[in-house]
């Protein structure tokens, strides 16, 4: 599917923004992650449970149906002493997991799964198909090439180091460096201003609708929704402001030649 409300080729643009899971990292490579955590985590804490079952209660505490994280870990103020990294949010998960089996985790504990949090995802996230041509793409045309996530800054540093992403983007903005989660503007003001354009010069490229397309047409970004979990525009003729929606990556190269 390749739907558009904006074809016209333009030559105003400045700059291409990304968000990383679920648009350049495999969501499917991040399940497998969460397999083998859980996995260990049941061998360790000698749970009764299935893998699969574990898995499933994790991912519960974390993910609407679409595989996106929950709001109930968004903060819209950027200057809010509460907010909380996404790993915080992890850690509840497991604890939430180990409760339901009579286990209140410690410390160390804790320390534990951020072990095997890391070592899992390093070993296992890997890119779509189609992440390099896209980037060659953009910064090949001379384009800032931007990434806004909200993903954790340490998290973020080692894994693109192990997907040799540490030197693909021009400018990197999270959530933690704001303090601010997306659609919220403040990430997306901090990007723009890293990238000297304004919203009306950018684009953004990510697979949230309500995250990065509600976010991006907020700051006046065209947008480019990778609706690839759930084919949730085609099965649920939800009403979308996206102005390209596609379900691959890939697909966003012949729309990127188009409009860039």
């Amino acid at each position: 599917m390749n739907i558009s409300k904006n074809n016209n080729k333009l030559n105003s643009y400045k700059a291409v923004f990304f968000d990383f899971g679920g648009t350049l990292m495999d969501a499917e490579s991040d399940k497998k992650a969460h397999y083998h955590m859980m996995e260990e985590i049941k061998n360790i804490y000698e749970l009764p449970p299935s893998v699969e079952e574990l898995v499933i209660l994790y991912e519960k505490q974390l993910f609407n149906e679409d595989m996106t994280l929950k709001d109930n870990r968004k903060n819209n103020d950027a200057n809010d002493d509460h907010f909380h990294k996404l790993y915080f949010y992890y850690e509840l998960s497991l604890q939430y997991l180990l409760k339901q089996y009579g286990i209140k985790a410690t410390e160390s504990d804790l320390r534990l799964f951020k072990n095997i949090y890391l070592e899992n995802h390093l070993k296992y996230i890997t890119l779509l198909e189609g992440v390099w041509e896209v980037l060659k793409l953009v910064k090949g045309k001379g384009y800032h090439c931007g990434i806004i996530s909200d993903i954790d800054l340490d998290y973020q540093e080692v894994q693109f180091k192990a997907l040799n992403l540490d030197q693909a983007f021009h400018s990197i903005t999270t959530s933690e460096e704001v303090r601010s989660y997306k659609p919220a503007t403040p990430i997306f003001e901090a990007a723009l201003k890293k990238a000297n354009c304004s919203g009306r010069e950018a684009l953004m490229i990510g697979d949230s609708y309500q995250r990065d397309i509600v976010g991006g047409k907020n700051m006046e970004m065209l947008t480019i929704w990778i609706d690839n979990y759930q084919k949730q525009a085609e099965q649920k003729n939800i009403f979308t402001d996206a102005d390209f929606i596609v379900n691959e990556l890939k697909e966003i190269i012949p729309i990127l030649k188009n409009v860039l």
